[in-house]
Order: C-alpha cells, then sequence, then structure tokens
C-alpha cells in the first residue's frame, strides 16, 4: 500500500503555514511511518527553516522540492502564496533522493550526480522519478534528457521546472534536497519496487498556419526555419513576441515521430531573426503555431486526467495523484485556473489525494512509454498506487 498525506496552507508566516500543513499531514497519516515528502513553496514564502521544520516534525523523512507560482492540493485546491506538503508512506515501494548543484557551470554533472545518488540509496528497481530542476540556468530539454540517460531504462521521469509567481521575473528560483537548498541545481525523489504508474499530458493547443522545418537552432534559439530567419516565419502570424504571444507556442514535431509538444516563444531578435523558445528544438522537426481559448485549454486537462485514469494498470489501485501545470495556463486561464484541480479531484475521487504545482515548464512523456520531454503549456498528471 502506498498512502500520501497532504497538507496545505495560506498562512502569511511562512513557519505558520508549513506548522499548519504538517498537523494535516499528521492527521492523515496516523500511525503511518512517513518516508518522503514533496515540499511546494511558493517563491515569497520559501525559506529554509520551511524546510528544516519538516525534516524536525518527521525525523529521517526525505524532503524534496522547488519554489512554485501556484500551488495545488486535494485538501485547498489551487492558492497561490501557499505552501503545501505531501508526505509518502509504504512498507513496500522505497524512497530515495538525489540532489546536484552547478547548472550555470556543468548542467550534465548536476544531473548525473542527483541520478546517482539517487540510485545509491534504492534497493528495489526505480519506477518513477519526480524531478524539480532550475529551468533557466541552463536548456531544460538536454537537462531532460541527461536525466533520463542516467536512469534506468523504463524509469517514468516528470517534474517540473522551479517557479515564481511573477512570469517578468524569472530567477531565482530554488530546488531543495534535505538540508541542501540552491538556486542553480536539480532535486530527485526516486520511488522504487512495486509502484503502479500512469502517466498522461494534455495541452488543448490546435494548430495553424504553414508548417516549417528547423534548419538550424541551439538551445533555446531558433535560428532558421525553412533556411530563413525564424521570425520570418512567425511574421505573418504575430506582431510581436514575449508575453503576448504566451497564447500561441509552437508545436513541435521532432524527426520519426508523430506527437507534438509545445515550445513557448519568449522573443526575439530583430536584428538577426532569431526567436527564443524555452527549451531547445532539434534540427529538422517540424514547427507550427498553436491557438487555444480557455475553454480547449482545459479540455486538454480533461483530455490528461481520463487518459491516466484509463491507462492505470488493471489490478492496481490508485492512491495517489501528482499534477504539474505550466505557470503560462495559469496566465492564460485567469480566474478559471483554480478548474484543473477541480477536475482532477473531481475525477480522481476523494479517496485519491492530489498534490502539485504550477511550473515553469514541465516534464513528462509525450508518447504513453516513451522518452520524457521538457514541455511547455503543458498539463502533466501521475497516478500512483499499489
Amino acid at each position: 500500500m502506498l498512502t500520501m498525506a497532504v497538507g496545505h496552507s495560506d498562512e502569511i508566516e511562512p513557519l505558520v503555514a508549513i506548522g499548519a500543513a504538517i498537523e494535516q499531514c499528521r492527521a492523515s497519516l496516523g500511525e503511518r511511518r512517513p518516508r518522503a515528502a514533496l515540499l511546494i513553496s511558493a517563491f515569497d514564502s520559501f525559506e529554509p527553516a520551511v524546510v528544516t521544520a519538516v525534516r524536525d516534525a518527521f525525523p529521517g523523512v526525505l524532503v524534496v522540492g522547488s519554489t512554485s507560482a501556484a500551488e495545488v492540493s486535494s485538501v485547498e485546491g489551487f492558492l497561490e502564496d501557499s505552501v503545501s506538503l505531501a508526505v509518502f508512506s509504504s512498507d513496500i515501494v522505497e524512497f530515495t533522493a538525489g540532489f546536484g548543484r552547478g547548472f550555470r557551470t556543468d548542467a550534465e554533472a548536476a544531473c548525473r550526480a542527483a541520478a546517482a545518488e539517487a540510485l545509491a540509496g534504492a534497493t528495489q528497481p526505480p519506477k518513477l522519478a519526480v524531478v524539480f530542476v532550475d529551468a533557466y540556468s541552463s536548456d531544460p530539454q538536454r537537462t531532460s534528457d541527461v536525466m533520463t540517460r542516467a536512469l534506468p531504462d523504463g524509469v517514468v521521469v516528470v517534474g517540473g521546472g522551479s517557479a515564481r509567481g511573477e512570469l517578468g521575473i524569472q530567477t531565482p528560483t530554488y530546488q531543495f534536497c534535505d538540508d541542501r537548498v540552491t538556486d542553480d541545481g536539480v532535486a530527485v525523489l526516486l520511488f522504487s519496487g512495486p509502484l503502479a504508474v500512469s502517466v498522461a499530458v494534455g495541452t488543448g493547443w490546435r494548430t495553424l498556419g504553414a508548417r516549417g522545418t528547423v534548419t538550424a537552432a541551439r538551445g533555446g534559439m531558433l535560428d532558421t526555419i525553412d533556411g530563413h530567419p525564424a521570425s520570418d516565419f512567425l511574421r505573418p502570424y504575430l506582431d510581436v513576441t514575449g508575453p503576448p504571444a504566451f497564447g500561441n507556442p509552437l508545436a513541435v514535431v521532432e524527426v520519426g515521430t508523430d506527437r507534438s509538444y509545445l515550445r513557448a516563444i519568449i522573443g526575439s531578435d530583430p536584428a538577426t531573426g532569431i526567436v527564443r523558445i524555452h527549451g531547445g528544438v532539434p534540427v529538422g522537426s517540424t514547427v507550427q503555431l498553436t491557438t487555444a481559448g480557455t475553454d480547449e485549454i482545459l479540455a486538454g486537462t480533461r483530455d490528461a486526467i481520463d487518459r491516466a485514469r484509463a491507462d492505470f494498470p488493471a489490478g492496481a489501485r490508485p492512491e495517489a495523484a501528482l499534477m504539474f501545470s505550466c505557470m503560462i495556463r495559469k496566465y492564460l486561464l485567469g480566474t478559471r485556473t483554480r478548474i484543473e484541480a477541480e477536475m482532477a479531484r473531481e475525477a480522481y475521487g476523494s479517496g485519491v489525494p492530489l498534490a502539485g504545482l504550477y511550473c515553469a515548464g514541465e516534464i513528462g512523456p509525450v508518447v504513453d512509454g516513451g522518452t520524457s520531454r521538457f514541455l511547455n503549456e503543458t498539463f502533466v498528471t501521475v497516478l500512483l498506487g499499489t
């Protein structure tokens, strides 16, 4: 059996908020021994003492987490400027954690260090890695690729980029693991043993206009599309790039696949025609602009939730749910953002606790059973059980 106890509070004082969340978790846990915790904090509510409070309350527990643009739980639904805590207990599922620093100097080394530390403590086959990463110090897609390669085949990698509440301010954000905190690293919580998992992603965006082939790109920059400056490809559809273009991300289809993922358009350089996006795109990929209304965005949420339920392994019982949604979805949905959490809570039922956050980019497999990608403007949901 897997137990996830959830606490959530938007008290103004961070230590008061985490104290309330801890007490809620204690009430749900009963006599069960906590083994690991996912701690999510609004940037303005975060201080290292919040992590210390969880470790003091549950001696020996592993604490992994990050700052966020908003927080979600089955206790309070969608909240901003809050602290949420999900505490795990199981006699059969094993929990280990890893941490890596130094993304600005060597992102690959940081990912490998985090994966190696988590794997070193595992005695059963790993099944799921929940990853929180600094999404701005390095190409986040490369980070996702390295983390996937550093873990054994078959491990499902999910998670997101640590965030803060403002779209216009990207850094700093924080990632943490036990008593270690950094603003340019990666933290991973690894689930090993007889864990049943299903993951689904949804967007709601639909394509429009011409398709183009990426002919030159590096990191988070598109240099040319169809051999011409990338901004020429956008010009017939968009007058500007940056926040006004967040509603029109690029759909990317890599060579050899037929499923797309999204890249948010961050800005462009009029002098060179380079378009900046959040995450890399392989040369040879097909790109196409997209559009969506709020009803369509929420339909993408519903689709992911329904597929996660349908794909959950037969014979197992869902016992917990996680969600990772994008801060741009929050920006576009506005007051309707709360509906994403409400959909998940209603679909999964009162017996399945939920925890999650709004990220600066999400991590999940585009294709069921496939390799995870760093995603933009996407809803990722995970069902866990035994």
